[in-house]
């Protein structure tokens, strides 16, 4: 890909060689001193790795610069700081479209605000070219998923999504501009519409670090320090690092006073000065031991108490801590326990007695599940000592976290641990745990597919342009002749497909703990394979699409609903070249479309004959003379082996409609990556089982929970499938 150059002196403000660390820049040599205004470059065309919230993935994700409706003006903050007055810097105006050797971007124009301090020294850094990073704060409305290795065309342009999933925004929306230290796209720190929630900002080089450890690339700043405060061993050490050599930076640039740039104003070295707040930090832990809580701790050090206000704080906590003990009635647990039970470690012992591993596991509260509440390393270590508990007995701890109350009469608690918080959030993040663990652990063969989001569960079109616009020879002085055009198009629609269960106060009494996360679990391996049923479904139903054709049929594509793409040709040397050159002559009218099948599906009846056809050096030729071998080309042809018995001879049903359809033991399929069937999920769900939970009530006592899947399935094109009955 080329840089954006500097329209006066072609210095290179952006690279876009390289994704993860692309920096779109001010124009520096554009600074007018006048209206106290420079250029700057806002976004680009090029691919960014960012964080996609839904799934949890790193995807790469492409800003269409035409897919963006520009405003007169944008606000100019300061590294995205947007909750005061103060954060705005000025304003950009003159906001821009340009184009340079096929790539694009959006220009826009930074105008400083006069008489404000804050702006006075951002200006002065712009203009004197010290700080030459900007970035864009965004939402966006509409996009286009592109699977890992599969191409799409979006707004006219080819796409491919080469390592991983390729979103392309085709609806966006600006909503500020803000100066950063650090390059815009940096892991896509900047590239999030978030808020801040308040709280102090937290200093780029800590954040960046905490990133590489498991911190959300669009946590807000209140998130990223309650991250922090969840640290554990070197991870905590080296965090606290990162601060005290912020801070000695900090203290060691503070004016030009004679210093070196690492001396502080009383002349120590910078390497003294970091020796001081270790040993400050040393102090503050020594101090505060085990009784002290941990956010307290960190308050200290990253705010930098000395040792006679970490002190004082400190011995206002653990008296605050005591008072809440004392308030409790006899029997209940002390200090120590207190501060170690919590939803989070309960429900991570809960995990552990099931097997699983807890750490990283989300908390759900009955409603969705955040990635900023994963459960730490620490809180599995707390609730290694509540992996046996019962059910009645979690109950009771739950009551106590919600009360305070030791309840002993079983169903009491249950009801009582009901009306609360805690049980719901420990129950209900086991049980979604499960869940997952079983739609994770369940094979999905459908990868061959399309795949896209949808926003809600209205009929929706997918349309093929079958142009007929080869261009003719021109006579001279002839009229040139219109270009035709014919739309093929597919309806395909969301369905939802949903199931609950209940754990009723009988079967908490009774401890099915394990019978219900089993049931959780089977729930999720049932949910996965919702796909692969509606999928291999189509392909068994054979059903006519809007040409008129069956899916699959042998007619001439010359006749109308003619798709010549099937045949009975058994799977073997033969019978898979020739499926191969059928997909290879495929047109769309005059348009030689090239398609080149990327999987073989075949039942379990044909794994090992597949095996033996894609990956042998040599086949038999076995119709003239026995001991003659030849090279198998087929090895070339790359196709990735799909074994799924549902298209054999047992079949599978259509999840929406209920038809049970059978296949056969010879059947085998040819499927490219784009033109075959398209899955799609509703917008919004990550693309996986939803869960809630609630209180059963008339008449009956418990909690159950329900799980969702928005889902749907169809064939939008029959160029890229190919079926062999394999009857010979």
């Amino acid at each position: 890909m080329n840089d954006w150059q500097v329209r006066d002196d072609a210095t290179v403000i952006g690279h876009l060689h390289d994704l993860e660390t692309r920096t779109l820049s001010v124009r520096a040599s554009t600074a007018n001193e006048e209206d106290r205004s420079v250029e700057a470059v806002l976004s680009t065309d090029s691919a960014v790795e960012v964080y996609d919230w839904r799934s949890g993935d790193t995807i790469d994700e492409v800003l269409l610069s035409d897919a963006v409706e520009l405003p007169e003006q944008l606000p100019l903050l300061a590294a995205h700081s947007r909750w005061s007055l103060d954060d705005v810097l000025g304003s950009v105006r003159s906001l821009t479209t340009e184009e340079s050797d096929g790539h694009y971007a959006i220009v826009g124009r930074l105008f400083f605000t006069s008489g404000d301090p804050d702006a006075d020294r951002a200006w002065a850094k712009v203009s004197q070219g010290h700080l030459t990073d900007v970035s864009v704060g965004y939402r966006v409305q509409k996009s286009t998923e592109i699977e890992k290795g599969q191409s799409a065309v979006v707004g006219g342009r080819e796409f491919t999504a080469a390592n991983r999933r390729l979103r392309v925004v085709t609806e966006w929306v600006l909503r500020e501009a803000s100066l950063v230290p650090i390059g815009a796209d940096r892991k896509a720190k900047t590239r999030a519409d978030q808020p801040n929630n308040g709280g102090p900002t937290m200093r780029p080089e800590l954040r960046e670090y905490l990133e590489t450890i498991g911190l959300r690339a669009e946590a807000t700043d209140a998130e990223a320090w309650q991250f922090l405060a969840g640290l554990e061993g070197e991870q905590h050490e080296r965090a606290c690092e990162i601060m005290l050599e912020q801070q000695r930076g900090d203290a060691g640039n503070q004016g030009d006073d004679g210093h070196d740039e690492g001396d502080d104003d009383n002349g120590r070295s910078g390497d003294d000065v970091l020796a001081a707040e270790r040993s400050r930090i040393a102090r503050i832990q020594e101090l505060a031991r085990t009784d002290v809580p941990r956010d307290v701790v960190d308050q200290a050090i990253r705010d930098g108490w000395d040792e006679s206000r970490a002190s004082q704080a400190f011995l206002e906590a653990v008296r605050g801590q005591r008072m809440r003990q004392d308030s409790q009635p006899p029997g209940g647990h002390s200090r120590s326990s207190e501060t170690r039970r919590t939803a989070n470690s309960l429900a991570a012992g809960m995990l552990i007695g099931s097997g699983l591993d807890p750490v990283g596991v989300r908390m759900h509260d009955g409603r969705h599940a955040r990635r900023a509440d994963a459960i730490t390393e620490r809180d599995a270590d707390f609730g290694d000592e509540y992996r046996q508990l019962s059910a009645i007995d979690l109950v009771r701890e739950c009551v106590r976290l919600d009360t305070g109350r030791d309840i002993s009469n079983p169903e009491e608690a249950i009801r009582a641990a009901v009306s609360g918080t805690s049980l719901s959030r420990v129950f209900t993040t086991n049980m979604y745990a499960s869940l997952m663990a079983g739609w994770d652990e369940t094979p999905d063969t459908t990868g061959w597919c399309q795949v896209e989001d949808a926003p809600n569960f209205l009929t929706q079109e997918n349309v093929t342009l079958n142009a007929q616009a080869y261009p003719d020879r021109h006579p001279r002085g002839a009229t040139a002749k219109h270009a035709t055009a014919e739309d093929e198009y597919e309806q395909y629609k969301i369905y939802r497909f949903s199931k609950q269960f209940v754990a009723d106060e009988q079967d908490i009494i009774d401890d099915r703990l394990g019978a219900l996360t089993q049931m959780a679990r089977e729930m999720g391996e049932a949910a996965r394979r919702v796909r692969p049923d509606l999928v291999y479904a189509i392909l068994l139903a054979n059903a006519a699409m809007t040409d008129t054709g069956n899916l699959f049929n042998a007619t001439a594509t010359t006749t109308a609903g003619g798709h010549a793409n099937y045949t009975t040709a058994v799977l073997g040397s033969a019978g898979l070249k020739a499926g191969i050159t059928a997909m290879g002559k495929i047109r769309i009218g005059e348009k030689v479309l090239n398609i080149r099948p990327k999987f073989l599906i075949v039942p379990v009846d044909l794994q090992w004959t597949a095996k033996e056809l894609l990956n042998s050096g040599e086949l038999r030729d076995t119709t003239a003379n026995t001991n003659f071998m030849t090279k198998n080309v087929l090895a070339g042809e790359n196709l990735t082996l799909v074994v799924d018995d549902r298209v054999g001879a047992a079949g599978c049903s259509d999840p929406v409609s209920g038809t049970a359809y059978t296949g056969a033991a010879t059947y085998w399929y040819l499927a490219a990556n784009q033109r075959t069937v398209k899955v799609v999920y509703r917008r919004g769900t990550g693309r996986s089982p939803q869960m809630r939970s609630f209180n059963l009530t008339q008449g009956q006592w418990g909690v159950g929970w329900d799980i969702s899947l928005d889902i749907g399935a169809k064939a939008i094109d029959w160029r890229g499938l190919h079926w062999s009955a394999g009857t010979g």
